[in-house]
């Protein structure tokens, strides 16, 4: 027993005379051994927070009316045991799984509806008739005020041998209806056609405080409802007894409706998790379906709950990314301090090999110094990262969310659950290194002193091409999967943790390869630096050609800094501007109006009334529709989208990565605007009657001419001037009183036949004659000369031709001063559109342009410049892309294809068919600065539509991904996590540089001896130490950068697990990464300017007397 005592105080010496002698490297393990603790317990604490921010945004949200809960029913009979067996269902179900989050409860009971009348009247039994219905509302004399007469009482009166109960109505509907107090009504209810209840009117109230929590919300719904249709119904309130007697008697067999009210204590609410509202809202539902009919439980937060589950599981990515970035460099950390620290102690272990030690005690020694390092850091940890987490809250980054106060934070055994698993794993991490030197001998030592520094135990050819096999297939799998979340059966999102881990991997990989590559260049360098004319620059670079390895590890350090600085300014500023960016594309502009309807579209007078508003900056209509490629119903579909290309830039958001070429996409949109046009062909004021000389060769029956004109507004009219007969005919027709000017778009003939079986006709042309109201005709078109004319396109494409020939000798003269040369010869072939052929005018010998998606390019392969024929709305349009695009707003690639179009030009060319009237179907508008909220600007548009949904950008951010909670929890923790990976690094360098000060002490000595000055020594010491930073700097910026490329891809979703359009593009917040790189430079040049100082403190002649060794680190 002595002998056993000894032994354990012997070890326990040890252990203090190990920790003695190196006290500040102990130091370090702890604070590290602290860091990776600190974090691992941060992870549930930090969660929970932004749990309970989220929760007490969202009950501030929801407001007191839907934070509260209500259970409805209308099965139940109306019977005073039903009742009571009811109530007590729902209480039992409320204790037991709501508890304390209910402060009170109203319950309701109503009737099925009655016929009523006052008594001695017929009761009125028709469709329009009003009806009625009795309500029992609980508590209700405390919440209203009598405007006349009294409550109700439980009293009883006789007439005519019928009990008169006793009841109150709501004011205003007893003055609609014209009832006073005293008045007795009789009241059948319709289900049953018999039965009788009468009641006397004692009083008429109004709500005592209408915004009180006790309504609801409800309004009047409960007490006097309004109903379209018929006369406004009647709702009796009686006393309980009277409800559950008389009422309850005459209604025997029929359910009731019974609704409980059930009030919520906010602050216990706000303070509940996800998890658990959850639970007792699924359970008490449950419960309430096996004692209740047919019950609905309805509470607003059902549904926030599942909207922040799947906001908060999206939101949790980034900051677990950043937590094990924080992990992988304080386990970096710990082992690079853990192995300098026994490649210090290497005489000690000689010692006790010396005095029969082995290497299993020697691991338990190094075991139990890990856990009494790590133990005690795991102890406190979940203090200091509480103490951590709460000041968060006021930094500038959580200012939204916390108003400037401390961050909520709570500890629960969660937090020491993770310090402890962390503590387990730095012990682990510990041991490992500091059991590497174990085996080794002092002459191996002092060998090992006088060589190149070998490579690290775990730089190993299968590490690396594990490391990196296992990075590459996880770089795989995330790419084909599409992001770190995955669906489960029912429809939920979990996130993958082992593929979250990539991210490490893809660093640490990289990292290593790195250090293969390190010594190759450290040579090149080295023999670069010896042809130089520097003896320091070239004895630098030789050094660390000779010791890559010991240089490695700064270098290794560097790299895993810099990449989470990198992913911490990447990740969290690529998602919150994707978050902004998803809702500029998909709303388009401040304000969408999408139309449903024919009768809810945008018309003239909606677009005027919009633009009248007051907070309407400028409103441009817009018109989607499905169009086909080509002349025939089995083209390709795609959707066209017509906007009005000058306003549509003012509103809507584009970026220039929406199109591949050199052109802006502003720029493409501005080249779809047709701004030159025909000069007008008007008819003269007061136009009564138009007329035309035509001839068909041949001529076929039925074959009509027609002329189309637009009216001063805008709107088209076709004038009919008959059939054609053989040789020239003057065909005319009364002209109709529109809204002048008026000018003339298109000369047509119509034939009902198919769309490729027309007969094909050469028809001629000429003097177009106007007569106006006083019987004065003008000449509107003689056929001279071309004058713009060109052929409409048909089924068969452009196959109809115009050309001006030679005037016949009859046809002129009927206008005084014609003295024509031609006439106009338009050219028929056998396509038709719709029976419809024609001419029309064309500034420009080019089709409308488009600009189209690389979908549809793809599928139609029409080429760039090529024309080609669409069918709009039963309207064949020529057409012609200019560009390809890739994204354009509110239009989805992954759906179909797509165009984009200016609207008047394609409204003006469908239009010129005559008879078909196209009108925008959405609109776009922005808003001045203004003070007006959204919802109010939204309901003032509801308004002038009649089907429209109304769509507001502000109110859309509430509807993305992510929220200000997860923005600013993205933001705050990216800010933790390169602080604490500059702390990590600059205490890895530090504990480097001291390393490096004794390795290299004999050497400083010895240059010193041959003379070498101060200069020498600054060039020295740099060119050793540089092409570690540099090096680790663009290992670091480069993986940084791909992790972050790869991450943000897989972590770009909408709450519904959908891709983000548009896709996002890594931007990269540079403040986090040069305060790393910074923090790295600082402590490069203090540790390089005090070894200069010490540089001639060096004492020579002592050195020689005692002798050195490097044993010594």
């Amino acid at each position: 027993m002595p002998n056993r005592s000894r032994t354990k105080l012997n070890l326990i010496g040890l252990i203090k005379s190990r920790a003695s002698s190196d006290p500040w490297m102990i130091v370090g393990l702890v604070v590290g051994a602290l860091f990776a603790a600190a974090t691992a317990a941060g992870i549930p604490q930090y969660g929970r927070s932004l749990e309970i921010v989220s929760m007490r945004a969202a009950v501030a949200d929801v407001g007191p009316f839907n934070t509260n809960i209500h259970v409805t029913t209308s099965w139940v009979p109306l019977t005073e045991q039903d009742r009571l067996r009811s109530d007590q269902s729902v209480f039992s179900a409320v204790d037991s799984h709501l508890g304390e989050l209910v402060t009170g409860s109203a319950s309701y009971t109503k009737s099925r509806v009655h016929w009523w009348g006052p008594m001695g009247e017929p009761l009125r039994t028709d469709e329009l008739a009003s009806q009625s219905s009795f309500q029992y509302i609980e508590h209700l004399d405390d919440h209203v005020e009598y405007v006349t007469g009294r409550a109700p009482t439980d009293n009883t009166s006789e007439i005519d041998g019928e009990t008169v109960i006793e009841v109150a109505i709501y004011h205003d509907r007893a003055v609609h209806l014209q009832i006073e107090i005293g008045d007795v009504i009789n009241s059948q209810p319709v289900d049953r056609g018999t039965g009788n209840v009468r009641v006397r009117v004692t009083g008429t109230f109004v709500k005592a405080r209408p915004d009180e929590v006790f309504w609801m919300g409800f309004g009047l719904a409960f007490l006097s409802p309004d109903i379209e249709g018929r006369e406004q119904p009647l709702i009796l309130f009686p006393t309980r007894n009277s409800m559950f007697t008389a009422v309850a008697g005459a209604n025997a067999g029929l359910p009731a409706t019974f609704d409980w009210f059930l009030f919520t204590d906010p602050v216990f609410l706000a303070d509940m998790t996800f998890d658990e509202l959850e639970i007792a809202f699924k359970n008490l539902t449950v419960e309430l379906e096996d004692s209740l009919a047919r019950p609905f439980v309805i509470t607003e937060m059902i549904a926030r709950i599942d909207s922040m589950k799947q906001r908060a599981l999206f939101g949790s990515i980034p900051l677990l990314l950043m937590a094990l970035l924080i992990l992988a460099c304080v386990g970096f950390y710990l082992t690079m301090a853990a192995g300098l620290l026994a490649r210090r102690r290497i005489s000690g272990y000689m010692m006790m090999q010396s005095r029969g030690f082995n290497v299993r005690q020697q691991l338990k020694i190094h075991a139990i110094e890990a856990a009494i390092i790590s133990v005690p850091a795991a102890a406190v940890a979940p203090l200091a990262s509480f103490v951590v987490i709460g000041a968060l809250g006021y930094l500038p980054a959580y200012r939204a969310i916390t108003g400037g106060s401390a961050m909520p934070v709570e500890l629960a055994a969660s937090g020491w659950i993770w310090s402890f698993g962390a503590s387990i794993g730095t012990a682990a991490v510990i041991t490992a290194a500091s059991s590497f030197w174990d085996r080794s001998t002092l002459a191996a030592s002092r060998s090992s002193d006088a060589r190149p520094v070998g490579a690290p135990w775990f730089q190993r050819y299968y590490v690396d091409a594990f490391l990196v096999g296992l990075s590459g297939i996880l770089w795989w799998e995330l790419g084909a999967r599409g992001g770190v979340v995955v669906a489960e059966r029912r429809g939920e999102f979990t996130p993958d943790l082992s593929l979250l881990a990539a991210p490490i991997l893809i660093v640490v990989a990289s990292s290593l390869v790195a250090l293969r590559i390190f010594p190759v260049l450290t040579r090149v360098a080295a023999q670069v630096g010896a042809r130089s004319n520097s003896v320091a620059l070239g004895f630098g670079l030789a050094s660390v050609s000779r010791r890559p390895f010991f240089h490695g590890w700064p270098m290794l350090a560097f790299a895993l800094a810099i990449s989470t600085g990198i992913v911490a300014g990447s990740v969290v500023s690529t998602l919150e501007r994707s978050t902004n960016e998803q809702v500029l594309y998909s709303t388009g502009a401040d304000i969408h109006v999408t139309t449903t309807g024919s009768t809810g579209q945008v018309s003239r007078e909606r677009l005027a009334r919009v633009r009248d508003l007051g907070p309407i900056d400028l409103a441009s209509p817009a018109l989607r529709t499905t169009s086909t490629v080509g002349t025939t119903s089995i083209g390709t579909r795609f959707t066209l989208f017509a906007i009005d290309p000058i306003d549509f830039q003012q509103v809507a958001w584009f970026r220039d990565d929406f199109s591949d070429s050199g052109t802006t996409i502003t720029q493409l949109v501005d080249r779809l605007a047709v701004r030159i046009t025909p000069e007008a062909i008007e008819l003269p004021p007061n136009t009564t009657e138009i007329s035309l000389w035509v001839r068909s060769e041949p001529v076929i029956p039925n074959h009509e001419i027609w002329i189309v004109v637009r009216d001063g507004i805008g709107d088209t009219h076709t004038i009919t001037l008959g059939g054609f007969t053989e040789g020239w005919s003057l065909a005319s027709a009364k002209f109709p009183r529109v809204i002048e000017p008026v000018e003339i778009t298109s000369i047509q003939t119509f034939l009902r036949v198919g769309p490729d079986s027309a007969a094909p006709v050469e028809v001629r042309i000429d003097d177009l004659i106007a007569t106006t109201d006083g019987g004065f005709k003008q000449m509107v078109l003689d056929f001279d000369s071309p004058g713009l004319w060109t052929g409409l396109p048909t089924a068969e494409g452009e196959d109809t031709g115009f050309t001006i020939t030679a005037e016949p000798p009859n046809v002129s003269g009927i206008v005084e001063g014609d003295s024509g040369t031609g006439v106009g010869n338009i050219s028929l072939g056998r396509g038709s559109n719709q029976g419809v052929r024609g001419i029309y005018r064309r500034a420009k010998d080019r089709p409308i342009p488009i600009i189209a998606s690389e979908g549809f390019m793809n599928r139609t392969s029409v080429g760039l410049r090529r024309p080609f024929v669409i069918d709009v709305a039963g309207g064949l349009v020529p057409v012609e892309v200019i560009e390809a695009i890739n994204y354009f707003p509110t239009l989805d690639p992954a759906r179909g294809p797509f165009a984009v179009a200016d609207i008047n030009a394609i409204i003006d060319f469908v239009e010129l068919r005559g008879r078909k009237k196209v009108t925008p179907n959405e609109l776009f508008a922005s808003l001045h600065a203004t003070d007006s909220p959204a919802a109010d600007i939204v309901e003032s548009v509801r308004k002038i539509f009649r089907l429209a949904y109304v769509e507001s950008r502000a109110q859309r951010i509430n509807d993305t991904f992510v929220d200000p909670v997860a923005v600013a929890g993205w933001r705050g923790m990216s800010v933790v996590a390169t602080i604490v990976a500059a702390v990590v690094v600059l205490m890895a360098y530090t504990i480097f540089l001291a390393a490096y000060a004794l390795r290299t002490k004999g050497e400083s000595a010895l240059i010193l001896a041959l003379g070498a000055s101060r200069r020498d020594y600054w060039v020295s010491m740099i060119a050793e130490l540089s092409p570690a930073i540099v090096t680790g700097t663009l290992v670091g910026l480069g993986t940084g950068f791909a992790v972050s490329s790869l991450m943000v891809g897989s972590m770009a979703h909408t709450g519904t697990g959908e891709r983000l359009l548009p896709p996002f593009l890594l931007q990269t917040d540079w403040t986090l990464p040069l305060v790393t790189i910074g923090a790295i430079f600082t402590i490069f040049l203090i540790g390089v300017t005090n070894s200069v100082r010490s540089f001639h403190r060096i004492q020579i002649a002592r050195m020689a007397r005692e002798g050195f060794s490097a044993t010594s680190i």
